[in-house]
């Protein structure tokens, strides 16, 4: 995830209030109520070793902060090319291979770890996207496609050499996109899948805005995207949540993934992009093209050791990776097989609904054994002020937005991380 503004004012809006508009959405296909498309031996296959491996990898002090032109991350690189074929995933880069160039963007802000052992800014001509299909099992549906993405780039070290290891940002989405990919390949939707792990995404999503800009299969053939990005840290011991932002662009996405939350074992909470200002993700790219392409960001809100040499492997919590996988892998099965045009609204509405689905993720917490009792005061309190949005269907009677959000989203991504951070490493699911 890439940092647009300060740092430290970043996660503060990152639970900004949000809404879910539905107006004037058409009729979709309905999945609340139904079965999990993917039967129970398929999901069984679901590892949390393997994405442990892949985070253990990329986020060793040896890959240096995986900063693009740097040994670290040309071995990254490689890795994960390796871990592409083994999955079997058809290469549809640049000259039947998974890679696909582009010209570096010259940063001038991070460092890296040079051949001499000393830290230098760190420099590249060259950037590589990396990008495999699971192709379609429908022949009528096959040239259509899903978008899935994940950055594998991080920022490097910092000026004394430290690597900013990026385990939750992003090498834990990168194997959750892997392991995604080994579960469609066992049983391929009716649409094709397509993996685009991408880089340079920390200074500007340059990978995503590369190849859509010139993809490697005809743009009008993707259907939607989404990216995932971070993953595998919760708000708190108990609470798991998981967000989807930027749904609200298009009616007809979010109605049908809203009807598919029910799959989802963690808390589901749809959040507004245009409320989510100073974070941005590979999703963004696909807003910016002509025409736009709906989609929307996957993220698990843990971010305590966001962007600071902490964020290391043994802080990931598997038992949220599978369950993301699990989740995803039957929302994408089932969205492949739909028969849905999406639409696109580049100014969505906000409303009532705003309120009503921040109120559910400070819900939530109140289900949370871990709370002292000023943060539940706290937490009711907030519940109050939204309730009078709720009421008005007006968000703007929360004064301050803006100020309100800051204060919420800081209590809920920082206080609440630091107050009660858990076991460092979580348990580890069996398997």
């Amino acid at each position: 995830m890439r940092n647009t503004h300060t740092r430290w004012l970043l996660p503060l809006l990152a639970l900004s209030l949000s809404c879910g508009s539905k107006d004037d959405a058409e009729p979709t296909a309905d999945a609340s109520g139904l079965p999990a498309p993917l039967s129970d031996d398929v999901l069984s296959e679901i590892s949390a070793l393997r994405m442990k491996d892949t985070v253990d990898y990329l986020a060793d002090d040896d890959q240096g902060g995986r900063v693009t032109g740097t040994f670290g991350h040309l071995a990254s690189m490689n890795w994960i090319i390796d871990e592409m074929e083994g999955v079997g995933l058809e290469p549809i880069g640049i000259e039947g291979d998974y890679i696909y160039p582009f010209p570096a963007t010259p940063t001038g802000d991070f460092y890296a770890i040079d051949e001499e052992g000393g830290i230098s800014i760190a420099y590249a001509e060259v950037a590589y996207d990396l990008v495999g299909r699971i192709p379609g099992s429908n022949p009528d549906l096959a040239h259509e496609h899903i978008l899935i993405m994940a950055h594998y780039d991080h920022l490097g070290v910092d000026a004394g050499g430290d690597a900013f290891n990026g385990a939750f940002d992003n090498a834990a989405g990168v194997a959750v996109a892997l392991e995604l990919a080994r579960i469609l390949m066992m049983h391929p939707p009716e649409r094709s899948v397509i993996i685009m792990l991408t880089d340079e995404e920390e200074s500007g999503l340059d990978g995503a805005y590369a190849w859509l800009e010139d993809p490697t299969i005809p743009r009008d053939q993707i259907v939607f995207g989404l990216s995932v990005d971070p993953v595998g840290r919760p708000s708190l011991p108990d609470y798991w949540p998981t967000l989807l932002i930027g749904t609200e662009r298009s009616p007809e996405l979010d109605e049908l993934w809203r009807s598919m939350a029910h799959w989802n074992n963690l808390p589901t909470v749809f959040l507004h992009r245009d409320l989510v200002p100073v974070f941005a993700s590979d999703q963004d790219e696909l807003y910016r093209v002509d025409p736009p392409i709906p989609g929307f960001w996957f993220v698990n809100p843990g971010f305590s050791f966001y962007h600071t040499v902490d964020d290391t492997p043994e802080t990931i919590d598997y038992r949220i990776l599978k369950e993301d996988v699990r989740f995803l892998a039957n929302a994408i099965t089932h969205t492949g097989s739909v028969d849905q045009d999406y639409s696109f609204n580049t100014e969505p509405t906000m409303d009532g609904s705003t309120a009503a689905d921040v109120k559910s993720l400070m819900t939530g917490l109140l289900e949370s054994e871990e709370m002292t009792t000023d943060e539940r005061v706290y937490a009711k309190f907030v519940i109050e002020q939204l309730d009078n949005a709720i009421e008005a269907n007006d968000v703007s009677v929360l004064g301050d937005i803006e100020g309100f959000s800051i204060a919420v989203a800081y209590f809920v991504m920082f206080e609440l991380g630091e107050a009660h951070p858990g076991p460092i490493p979580p348990p580890f699911p069996e398997e």
